[in-house]
């Protein structure tokens, strides 16, 4: 599994325990979807019509709840 800001590369049954545990809000699970197939930040900005901030900050909250769960 990698875990970076860039690409959440991780295999399927990651991602659901991942889902099941940690609690992450309706923004999150999208922007997190999104980052697994690739998405850049700004692509994400545009699909969801948030601000650079609020991709960063939700980027860095799914990073710190998976990070416990690890």
């Amino acid at each position: 599994m990698r875990l970076s800001k860039n690409k959440f590369d991780f295999s399927h049954s990651e991602y659901q325990r991942f889902s099941d545990v940690c609690p992450f809000s309706d923004e999150e699970i999208q922007i997190l979807d999104m980052r697994r197939r690739g998405k850049s930040d700004v692509e994400i900005q545009l699909k969801l019509n948030l601000s650079e901030r609020t991709v960063t900050r939700r980027i860095s909250s799914i990073i710190k709840k998976i990070s416990k769960e690890i």
